[in-house]
């Protein structure tokens, strides 16, 4: 296998040759070249996993910890098999009291900070406080009494509810249907009372542990009190226009800023953004990266990870994915929630440090690099030879950061595996909305079909609905690419609207005079047309048609979602659901209520229709390609994730880790078992396929009629998002 461009010699006398595909990321100014042996990696599912993993390197180090993240809690307990293990807050003081020296860099805009909050309990002062206190006077508890005044209404409500039920006629299927749908309504709000982080002038923990948020409000004052001994935590944002730096390994250096990401997206180095969207991307973009290397100078010991997850509650789960949050261990109102993460040991970790080590430095006032040295400097003996080890394989770390190069080598490493797909491609990530990558793979199955191969490539993704308008055109053009717009019908709706008025305007415009005007007009509305693909016989359909009737029997799910997969592909676009099967449990009941359930079940049958379900929220980053290579880590497929924030992902060409992730998630999401009898890959991929459809299919009927789900795949369907030009 060959790592960079070469030209390669084969002698006359060699009868054959072997040629592998290219996955590393050469171009757009990478950090790190790609190491080819020695890393050895292992794949960490959901919170209860990856925190535990957090958990057991910490508590080994010796020497150094290394945290970079997006989002940081210090009351976040890692390890939930024992009630008094330390939250993360607590064990990192321990560490540093020990003599391990703590590094954590986080991300921090205090305007963005208004909108979801990536430091809990740090404050707008920075040294321990509430989201709108300066955080210099002693943290108190939340006041809850005004929660339990709503309490109290919604438990008065829910008792009239109960009631109406209990004298609902037992033939009644619609009256019983509408009271149990507000019954479930009324729960739900009851169980968001007591659900997720504080805010406001309450915020730095959580409405179930009041005195938590105290806890988490004065590790912060100690971290930055002279007490504090071994550990440095810092936050980092963008500069709006750059700085130059200097350290003693790289020189001068120059980090670009806001104004030089808006600059390069009004260059149209990025696909057609517009400009609301450019504006928020280079304003607000954010430090997305989530690193953790402990002991790098001990090569013996050193490893680390390459997270998916936050350190943050809402981030830990269980695979499970249960539908209660106390039943899945998790504090309330935090999940479910899917995400990825990974172990690492090998030469990548000098990358990983070498990433590290450059954000840290930036960090540091010039006047401490040049009278106490740079990270950089300090940690220079340790090369990536000393960290290989015994049957590892190839790996790069691969980034985006705009402040450097700028370097985009995630978007090559994309592109790159897209591009070498043969058999399937799995994504599952929080976001699904860059269009370039799905013309990318609507290319390469219209040239595999060119050149006559059989086999249709297979893509499955999982991913999330964007329920919001700014998401909404990046997300419905993606899929759209695809031919899956209608999995969005409200945001279909609203485009056939909009070409139906276009249709509209041109010919009202023909039927009019000549007039330089006139003719202006009409040559503007038919490049429109042109763009959107609206010729003669399509605008026809357009006048004839009624978007709204079409969206309600959707929305309704009275008609199934015309897909139209370029020729060569097959597509599964899908979300996951937790679901709670509705039924009551086992309490003594009267006379009365045993004669009522006779009753429903002589008129109606035995009473269905009961399920509840809950999105499981993934913030998974994984791409697999044909059982050969993987890439994770940080990175959205989106706009600011491949051009503007910072980002980190591995990329990796392992077979055996490939399948593990494929057979482990693949299985986990349809809760079938993923097929290896057939003779080869792409026979078993079909077969999966063939599993993953008639799930989808038989949960889409389930979801009609409330019933249980088979697994936690559902179709991907969003009936609440218009189409709107996406801000982000």
């Amino acid at each position: 296998m060959t790592y960079l461009d070469q030209k390669l010699s084969i002698s006359l006398e060699e009868s054959a040759a072997t040629l592998t595909s290219d996955w590393f990321a050469h171009k757009n100014n990478p950090l790190s070249p790609p190491r080819p042996a020695g890393n050895v990696v292992t794949p960490l599912v959901c919170g209860e996993e990856a925190f535990k993993k957090v958990y057991e390197c910490i508590q080994a180090a010796t020497k150094s910890i290394d945290l970079i993240s997006w989002g940081f809690d210090p009351g976040l307990r890692l390890d939930r098999a024992s009630t008094d293990s330390p939250s993360l807050g607590k064990l990192l003081r321990q560490k540093a009291e020990s003599g391990v020296e703590v590094r954590v860099l986080i991300w921090n805009n205090r305007l963005a900070q208004l909108g979801e909050n990536s430091v809990i309990g740090e404050g707008w002062s920075g040294a321990g406080g509430t989201s709108m206190g300066s955080g210099m006077t002693a943290g108190k508890p939340a006041d809850t009494s005004a929660l339990g005044e709503k309490r109290k209404k919604l438990l008065e409500k829910q008792q009239q509810e109960q009631a109406r039920l209990e004298k609902l006629p037992a033939n009644d299927e619609a009256g019983r249907r509408a009271t149990r749908d507000r019954l479930i309504d009324i729960q739900q709000s009851l169980d968001a009372l007591d659900s997720g982080y504080t805010k406001g002038r309450d915020s730095g923990g959580t409405v179930q542990a009041p005195n938590e948020q105290v806890e988490t409000r004065d590790w912060y004052r100690w971290v930055h009190s002279r007490e504090a001994r071994n550990i440095e935590f810092r936050t980092r944002d963008f500069k709006l226009v750059g700085e130059l730096t200097y350290d003693d390994q790289n020189g001068l250096r120059m980090h670009w800023g806001r104004l030089a990401i808006l600059w390069r997206l009004l260059k149209d180095e990025s696909h057609d953004v517009p400009f609301m969207q450019m504006l928020a991307l280079s304003l607000f973009p954010s430090h997305h990266q989530k690193t953790l290397v402990v002991d790098y100078m001990d090569p013996q010991k050193a490893k680390g990870l390459v997270m998916g997850h936050n350190l943050q509650r809402n981030y830990w789960d269980t695979t499970a994915h249960a539908y209660d949050d106390a039943a899945g261990k998790r504090d309330l109102g935090f999940g479910p929630w899917q995400d990825l993460s990974l172990f690492v040991r090998g030469p990548v970790l000098f990358d990983l440090n070498h990433n590290f080590c450059n954000a840290w430095d930036k960090s540091s006032s010039w006047i401490r690099r040049v009278f106490k040295g740079t990270l950089n400097h300090e940690r220079s003996s340790v090369k990536p030879l000393s960290l290989i080890l015994d049957g590892g394989e190839p790996a790069q770390i691969c980034r985006t950061q705009p402040e450097e190069g700028p370097e985009k080598t995630i978007l090559e490493v994309y592109e790159k595996a897209l591009g070498n797909v043969h058999q399937y491609a799995y994504i599952e990530n929080q976001y699904f909305r860059y269009k370039p990558l799905a013309e990318r793979l609507k290319k390469v199955a219209a040239d595999y079909v060119a050149a006559g191969k059989q086999q249709d490539l297979h893509l499955f993704v999982v991913t999330n609905n964007p329920e919001s308008g700014h998401f909404s055109s990046s997300t419905y053009e993606m899929l759209d690419t695809l031919g899956q717009g209608e999995l969005m019908p409200l945001a279909h709706r609203d485009l056939l609207y909009d070409q139906r008025q276009l249709a509209y305007r041109q010919r009202e415009l023909k039927a009019r005079d000549e007039s330089p005007t006139r003719d202006q007009e009409l040559a503007k509305v038919q490049t429109q047309m042109h763009e959107q693909g609206i010729d003669p016989s399509r605008a026809d359909e357009l006048l004839a048609m009624d978007p709204n009737k079409h969206y309600n029997q959707a929305a309704a799910r009275e008609l199934e979602p015309e897909m139209l997969p370029p020729k060569g592909l097959k597509i599964i676009v899908a979300t996951l659901v937790s679901c709670k099967d509705g039924g009551e449990t086992a309490t003594a009941k009267t006379r009365e209520q045993r004669q009522t359930e006779r009753d429903i079940t002589e008129h109606l049958g035995p009473e269905q229709g009961m399920a509840q379900y809950k999105s499981i929220y993934v913030h998974s980053k994984l791409l697999l390609v044909d059982d050969l290579f993987f890439t994770l880590g940080s990175a959205n497929i989106n706009e600011r994730s491949l051009n503007s924030d910072s980002e980190l992902n591995i990329a990796m060409p392992s077979p055996q880790t490939t399948r593990t992730w494929r057979e482990r998630l693949w299985g986990m999401h349809s809760g079938k078992t993923v097929k290896s009898n057939k003779p080869t890959l792409s026979e078993n991929v079909a077969d999966d396929y063939e599993i993953w459809d008639r799930v989808i299919t038989d949960n889409w009927e389930k979801q009609k009629k409330k019933l249980p789900l088979v697994g936690a795949i559902v179709r991907f369907w969003d009936v609440v998002t218009p189409y709107a030009k996406a801000v982000d």
